[in-house]
């Protein structure tokens, strides 16, 4: 009966060094797809930095863009404001010197009509001596 035993001891242990065997090819398997996973994961990873890097300088290099479109903008519009209050105020000095010029005229036409007036009448005076 001890080779029996022992034959079935022999068989219990060929059953348990099968399992064995079996475990450790799955446990190589699932280290296998580990290392695989994580070579794909560093990867995917790297690849996502690149990524977030490009995207960076893009926003870096709208920013910089718009700042200077800004800029730019910020100094046409001050010449714009320059040139526009320039000509307000040479359009205001001649107007002013317009107004001037109408009231000199104004005053020069009253000065005329005073001195035709009296010449009106002096030459009338005049007439009505003559023809008395």
């Amino acid at each position: 009966m001890e080779t029996n035993d022992l034959m079935k001891s022999l068989e219990r242990m060929k059953s348990v060094l099968t399992d064995i065997q079996s475990a450790k090819q799955q446990v190589e398997k699932t280290v296998n797809s580990y290392d695989g996973l994580n070579s794909t994961t560093a990867e995917y990873v790297s690849k996502l930095g690149t990524i977030t890097t490009k995207i960076q300088e893009l926003v870096d290099t709208i920013g910089k863009d718009y700042s200077q479109k800004v800029k730019a903008f910020e100094k046409d519009r001050e010449t714009v404001i320059n040139a526009s209050t320039a000509a307000t105020e040479k359009l205001s000095n001649a107007t002013e010197e317009y107004k001037d010029s109408l009231v000199e005229i104004q005053t020069k036409l009253k000065y005329s009509l005073i001195v035709n007036a009296i010449s009106l009448a002096a030459i009338a005076a005049i007439l009505f001596f003559l023809l008395k």
